[in-house]
């Protein structure tokens, strides 16, 4: 049975969870570009990966909105670019990026927004897998035994994106799915 320990020492021997089930746990290896899995059960070994044998040291990482606006801003400082100038690159509306670039902007920028400004300084926006928070882990382990129907759930969802779009409720929410998960 898996649960948030084993979860913890499956991530703290570098393996970024892909999925779980009741039994075992898919494993990818996280560097850019590797290719290796594994599937690590409770009681069986797991061997740990290094992720920076194979790393993008050139990676910046980004936890926060005020690390995102340091790094760009900094980056079009470097490229020599005005605001304005950026973006024109990035069309972005006139006088956002100078609302964002505030240390004290209370003002966030929509994700596509963020995208765009990323992009027009030259950063490529990439979303790697990472470390999970313990209450992540919890909350997978927790969940095991309620996949069978979230699964069902999850297909129902999908086939229901997928229909035409003229089948779909003009107004309203999605369709609702009972289930005991």
């Amino acid at each position: 049975m898996i649960d948030a320990k084993f979860l913890r020492t499956v991530q703290a021997a570098g393996w970024h969870i892909e999925s779980a089930s009741e039994e075992a746990v898919t494993g990818r290896c996280p560097a850019h570009g590797c290719q290796q899995c594994a599937t690590l059960k409770p009681g069986g070994d797991i061997p740990a990966v290094d992720p920076d044998g194979h790393r993008d040291h050139r990676d910046i990482p980004v936890e926060t909105f005020d690390d995102l606006r340091g790094h760009l801003r900094h980056r079009r400082e470097q490229l020599g670019l005005t605001i304005k100038e950026t973006e024109e690159i990035g069309g972005i509306a006139q006088d956002h990026l100078a609302k964002f670039e505030k240390d004290d902007s209370r003002r966030l920028p929509n994700a596509q927004t963020a995208i765009e400004w990323a992009q027009a300084l030259g950063y490529e926006v990439v979303l790697r897998p990472g470390p999970m928070t313990a209450l992540g882990l919890r909350t997978i382990a927790d969940t095991r035994s309620k996949l069978k129907h979230r699964r069902r759930r999850f297909e129902i969802e999908a086939e229901w994106r997928a229909g035409p779009e003229s089948e779909r409720p003009k107004v309203g929410p999605k369709p609702k799915i009972y289930s005991s998960g």
